[in-house]
């Protein structure tokens, strides 16, 4: 293909927009037209990096693109693929095979792949991965399903899967990994999800050592995991565990993570000094039972140096010294570098708002904040009464640096009402204050129902359903 056969024009019709209203437009040229000349062996290159169903479809621009799918580098058969073949009765095994089988590129970055009895199909993937593997593929997707949901028999990832030196990013899910004693495989491996795969402590432990410039570990849904400890190298960063139900312990001894994510239940993390966490989910479920923290200090030492955390009230519940010998006490930690606080109340809830304030008041560089008061009235018995309403009352604490306040689940009560003023009272450099209605609440919320003081704050309210405003933490998943 000679670059000088054609080339592809690009035209965009500009418009002159006046600035300000002593601006001339002296040079009449209101509607400019501009082209961008780019030679074929250009726009063939970049056809090649986009994923092979926009690759195909784009190489009908023009004849002398028409193979430029041929070298894609991007091969995507994903369940949107399998589900599009299914509904067009189309045999999705012989369309990949004919694309990866007359693949002309030297290089294949990505191969993604969705698939239905996996063991069926086994000869056809095995001989595909070992074409790709010539290509120095980089990233690995697989998602093998059993079409029969009750069948527990996990498809084994073959050696050939394993023993591609160019590989870095490797994502499996309901397939089962095996690192063989002396196999040289993801030497060079810098990401590995594990999702519904089961994960014996050895093969953690085979993966860290074998693994020496992993960087990130995440393991979701998996079984058999047990007693585990996560050390890795210095270079080892995030690690993400979610819904893994069979944990007893794991055991995070490596300070050089910096990103940990967790959802599961409660006591089953601890941490090996030393360990200063930046970016930070503790998802500890929801419960009707007040929680104990057995690792209290050693939990709040390793958030010490947190920049961005998500929680859920349990936290709250479990860090509290009221449940302590049953005798109040003020909270004994402190984030100094904590910007981003996102807390979401799951279910009946056993926190206040005297609770909320305690915490924000140990966060004193917090910028953002955002509250989910969750479906239910915040807790207002005896202890509340007793105890906590007259701490509430006598608070004098200031937040210099809080900036945006978002409050998700606003149900119009009186707990609610006095939070949210505690804030605008107290945050003096409080911009923006965001407020998203409760699904169950169907009033009309004024601003005279907010705000209590003359203060220059941006005010917006929404409805549950239609949050349209820009602020959004930057964990959107908890």
């Amino acid at each position: 293909m000679e670059a000088s056969e054609s080339k592809i024009i690009v035209s965009s019709r500009r418009k002159r927009v006046r600035k300000n209203p002593m601006e001339t437009n002296g040079d009449h040229q209101s509607n400019n037209s501009s082209s961008v000349y780019l030679p074929n062996e250009v726009i063939h290159k970049i056809f090649t990096f986009l994923p092979i169903k926009h690759a195909i479809s784009s190489s009908l621009v023009a004849k002398p693109f028409r193979n430029s799918w041929l070298y894609a580098r991007n091969l995507c058969f994903d369940r949107a693929f399998w589900i599009n073949c299914f509904m067009r009765d189309r045999d999705q095994i012989s369309i990949i095979n004919n694309i990866i089988s007359n693949h002309l590129g030297k290089k294949i970055h990505s191969f993604q792949l969705y698939i239905h009895e996996p063991i069926k199909y086994s000869s056809f993937f095995i001989a595909w991965i070992q074409h790709i593997a010539t290509k120095g593929l980089e990233e690995l997707e697989l998602h093998l399903v059993e079409l029969d949901p009750t069948n527990e028999i996990y498809y084994h990832v073959p050696s050939a899967f394993i023993n591609i030196k160019t590989l870095r990013i490797l994502k499996l899910i309901s397939c089962e990994l095996h690192l063989p004693p002396k196999s040289k495989g993801l030497r060079f491996l810098k990401s590995l999800s594990l999702t519904k795969v089961r994960v014996v402590p050895y093969l953690i432990k085979r993966l860290f050592s074998r693994c020496v410039v992993l960087e990130s570990l995440a393991l979701e849904g998996c079984s058999f995991i047990g007693k585990v400890t996560i050390k890795g190298s210095n270079r080892f960063r995030t690690l993400l565990i979610r819904n893994c139900s069979d944990i007893i312990l794991v055991t995070v001894n490596n300070p050089s993570i910096n990103t940990f994510h967790y959802c599961g239940e409660i006591n089953k993390i601890k941490f090996v000094d030393p360990i200063s966490l930046k970016d930070v989910i503790l998802n500890f479920g929801a419960t009707t039972e007040l929680q104990h923290i057995r690792e209290r200090d050693n939990l709040m030492e390793a958030l010490r140096n947190v920049q961005t955390l998500s929680i859920i009230n349990v936290l709250l519940e479990g860090l509290s010294p009221r449940f302590v010998d049953f005798e109040y006490g003020d909270m004994e930690y402190y984030l100094p570098n904590l910007k981003e606080l996102q807390l979401v109340r799951r279910g009946l809830s056993f926190i206040n708002p005297w609770d909320i304030l305690s915490f924000v008041e140990n966060c004193p560089q917090i910028e953002r904040l955002f509250l989910d008061l969750g479906n239910y009235p915040m807790e207002a018995g005896s202890y509340w009464n007793l105890v906590a309403k007259e701490q509430f009352e006598n608070c004098q604490a200031e937040f210099p640096q809080l900036k945006l306040l978002k409050v998700k689940g606003f149900k119009k009560l009186e707990l609610e009402d006095k939070l949210v003023n505690f804030f605008l009272l107290h945050a003096r450099s409080l911009e923006y204050l965001i407020i998203v209605k409760s699904k169950k609440n169907h009033l009309e919320i004024k601003l005279s129902d907010i705000i209590t003081v003359s203060k220059v704050v941006t005010i917006s309210t929404y409805n549950h359903n239609k949050d349209e405003s820009s602020a959004f933490p930057k964990h959107r998943v908890l």
